[in-house]
């Protein structure tokens, strides 16, 4: 899969309007409209709702042109930035990485969250982290208790780009015995949200999903037993969270007016309303690439194996 991407950022980045005069590029971006584009981790319709009151926000933080968009695909998102196209992604974390090494993309930021017990309930006394897991969940009477009973079942993911989703998992499968190629069918259904519901509706036996993702659908009364019905069977060991990044040619000031913009959002109660429904971000800290070597050693070992 990286061999692929990597071919279709190389002809993204060779796209007309990118070269200019001596065969010289530009040495920064400096946009009239800054494109702001989201990965449809959520339902693409959920987040179409959410995108306006970011980008007004933005607007008024940056004091500047913003358009805030909905990716297709986490691909077409990082494609965009490598096309230089898209000026600022929100990036999922193996998304970032796959971007960074392709010099599409540098974090400026990475997300805050409230980290999450067994129950699905937040530690809203506990001190935000940067990090989070990954959380294999199934219905209740599908008689999975464990990794090794997933032999043979049908899991529900968000993306084989996803690191919560597919990757940490795809790893947790291997570290336990079992073939990610063979011994499981994978099932993309497009989103968090919709992994937990393919459970729910019996349309897979299990999923892998951010953890607490079941949280998505708190004061549904559709779903009031959810939590009951499908139930947690292991968590993946700790992911750094997910990121805001630009394309590194972008001005200097504009980054960093980019960085305390968001930092400023989450920091207002409007603000951090819409950052919360479109990721569950609880605020922002300061990103530094390395900060995912570890997610280039999964996918390394993920490259072993045909997805």
């Amino acid at each position: 899969m990286r061999k692929v991407l990597a071919l279709l950022l190389l002809c993204a980045l060779v796209l007309p309007g990118l070269v200019f005069a001596g065969g010289q590029k530009e040495e920064t971006v400096n946009p009239k409209v800054l494109e702001v584009q989201l990965i449809p981790s959520r339902d693409a319709a959920y987040l179409d709702a959410q995108r306006l009151p970011l980008q007004n926000l933005l607007k008024d933080e940056l004091g500047m042109e913003v358009r805030v968009t909905v990716a297709t695909d986490y691909n077409a998102l990082i494609e965009g930035m490598a096309s230089e196209q898209i000026h600022v992604g929100l990036l999922a974390t193996t998304a970032y990485v796959l971007a960074a090494d392709e010099g599409a993309a540098e974090a400026i930021l990475k997300s805050l969250r409230y980290d999450v017990d067994d129950n699905g309930e937040l530690l809203m006394d506990a001190p935000m982290v940067s990090g989070y897991k990954s959380q294999l969940i199934a219905a209740k009477d599908s008689g999975i208790k464990s990794v090794a009973d997933l032999k043979g079942r049908k899991i529900a993911i968000a993306s084989f780009t996803s690191t919560s989703g597919f990757v940490w998992p795809a790893n947790l499968l291997a570290d336990n015995g079992l073939n990610p190629e063979s011994d499981v069918e994978w099932v993309n259904v497009g989103g968090h949200d919709n992994a937990v519901t393919a459970v729910y509706n019996g349309e897979t036996d299990a999923a892998f999903t951010f953890k607490d993702a079941r949280n998505l659908f708190s004061g549904e009364s559709y779903y009031a037993d959810l939590m009951a019905n499908v139930v947690l069977v292991a968590n993946t060991s700790f992911i750094p969270n997910d990121t805001i990044s630009v394309i590194p040619r972008l001005d200097s000031k504009l980054k960093e007016a980019v960085r305390q913009a968001f930092i400023n959002i989450a920091k207002k109660p409007e603000g951090l309303e819409i950052v919360r429904k479109i990721y569950n971000h609880e605020g922002y800290a300061p990103a530094q690439d390395s900060d995912y070597n570890e997610v280039r050693t999964y996918l390394e070992r993920k490259d072993q194996w045909s997805f």
